[in-house]
């Protein structure tokens, strides 16, 4: 049978849950009493790093969408800090398709300002599983996902393997430019990807990201918001995500990847709008522009046809405006 790291066990017991009650399924799950965890160790300083900025990144969510993600219980990293362990909260997954406007719904109520009024009236998620919900039930004001109203995070997330450059920028448009499309344009390191990122810079950028109407507002992002990374709660038929990448930024940014591999109706889109209006003008235009992101990103990781892509939607940006300019 398999038995609880000692970085795990250490979490487990800093939280007031007695390592003897938990049954050890596999080394990523623990059945207990009071539910079943996500147990998760990592090694290596990147991916410690990865650890620490997932846990960040959820706890920030839950500020704003405590129903729609898992509860951290907490990370403990080893003295020389190469090892950490890792609980959260873990989702039995249903076999149903996901509610798209529930999700929506619960998205835009994560997009969010802390503290902000709106969502439900008096501020409570509904978890139906097993324990009381509050939205900002834990305000880390001194940890790396506390919102500061600037565009960023408080420590390093990654997307896949990705870093993310999460440093705080006072303006969206320079953050995106710069710390995600740019940042992913300089490591690629390749020319064809660098030229057409030149003219897209100094062209479609400023027209997508300087001025838009609703304004943007640093909100929390899940960061990767595919279809692989959402669910159905099994004990609730609630929306889920995890894996989340996550900083705060425009939440429209988050729309990006749902749109390269699908998955995502128009009934998720319509519920999330009826909260957040589109953006405007050129709403499509920047949609593309959020997409982009994964392409480079994935060309990043794998190469072969997200390359393709990145460079196709950087040329349809740079011809479309041609015609904006005309």
């Amino acid at each position: 049978m398999p038995e609880l790291h000692p970085l795990v066990r250490r979490v487990f017991e800093a939280a007031g849950v007695d390592p003897s009650t938990l049954s050890v399924a596999s080394p990523t799950l623990a059945r207990g009493p009071a539910g079943a965890y996500y147990t998760k160790h990592a090694w290596g300083g990147a991916a410690v790093a990865q650890v620490r900025g997932e846990a960040a990144g959820l706890r920030a969510m839950r500020q704003t969408a405590c129903a729609l993600v898992p509860a951290v219980l907490g990370v403990v990293e080893s003295a020389d800090g190469e090892e950490a362990g890792m609980v959260s909260e873990y989702f039995e997954l249903g076999r149903g398709g996901v509610d798209q406007g529930e999700l929506g719904r619960a998205v835009a109520r994560m997009h969010r300002v802390p503290g902000a009024a709106g969502g439900d009236a008096d501020g409570k998620g509904e978890d139906e599983r097993g324990r009381g919900c509050q939205d900002g039930e834990r305000d880390e004001r001194d940890g790396p996902e506390r919102w500061t109203g600037r565009y960023g995070f408080g420590c390093s997330t990654h997307c896949g393997v990705t870093r993310q450059d999460n440093t705080w920028a006072d303006d969206w448009e320079t953050f995106f430019r710069d710390r995600r499309l740019g940042d992913l344009v300089e490591r690629m390191a390749d020319v064809q990807v660098a030229d057409e990122w030149e003219r897209l810079k100094t062209r479609a950028v400023p027209l997508l990201l300087h001025a838009f109407d609703p304004p943007a507002r640093p909100v929390i992002l899940h960061g990767d918001l595919w279809s692989g990374n959402v669910g159905v709660d099994a004990r609730t038929g609630r929306p889920v995500a995890y894996d989340p990448a996550s900083y705060y930024g425009h939440g429209e940014a988050d729309l990006g990847i749902t749109h390269m591999f699908g998955g995502f109706s128009d009934a998720f889109y319509d519920a999330y709008h009826a909260v957040h209006p589109r953006s405007a003008p050129y709403y499509a235009e920047r949609q593309k522009l959020y997409e982009l992101y994964h392409h480079l990103n994935h060309a990043l990781m794998f190469g072969g046809g997200y390359r393709a892509g990145a460079l196709r939607i950087m040329r349809d940006l740079v011809t479309w405006t041609d015609g904006v300019d005309a």
